[in-house]
């Protein structure tokens, strides 16, 4: 019986997940497409199908609902400052989030409000990772001291949540 209530309350729950962790995507990656067009670039999401696909699965297999289902792409970009710029506008959008959200969570104690957050930070601090083609690359060699208070933030939030 615990199993199948174990099974029912990971169905149930599945929703609000997917809408979190979706929202907060969506924000990272339109502040980076806003950033770019503001520096006058021209930025494109594209859909990664595959991506959504393997995040569906995961969540269904493992329980664990993290998707990287497509980017925003910078067209003609050739000043790594701005590069950067663009790049840290997607973890400082999670973390207003997620500090915004803890600070509500703790005033109102709707558990929601820490979810959002813990997904919030989760997601800039993977962000902010400094390799590959994660933003944190970019951040850690153009923007070091956002990015020790970047993932600071992030790592406290998602430790102590």
């Amino acid at each position: 019986m615990r199993d199948i209530n174990s099974i029912l309350k990971f169905v149930l729950t599945l929703p609000k997940y997917f809408v979190i962790v979706g929202a907060a995507f969506l924000l990272h990656e339109l502040s980076h497409k806003f950033t770019a067009i503001k520096y006058g670039y021209f930025a494109q999401f594209k859909l990664w199908e595959t991506g959504l696909l393997l995040a569906l699965g995961m969540s269904f297999a493992l329980g664990v609902v993290f998707a990287a289902p497509g980017a925003v792409y910078i067209y003609g970009i050739n000043d790594e400052k701005k590069d950067a710029k663009i790049s840290l506008s997607g973890p400082l959008s999670n973390m207003i989030v997620a500090i915004v959200s803890l600070v509500s969570y703790r005033l109102s104690f709707i558990p929601l409000l820490a979810q959002v957050a813990y997904v919030s930070a989760f997601i800039g601090v993977f962000n902010l990772l400094p390799f590959g083609p994660l933003d944190g690359n970019k951040i850690f060699r153009h923007e070091k001291k956002w990015w020790i208070l970047l993932m600071t933030i992030g790592a406290i939030i998602v430790f102590t949540v």
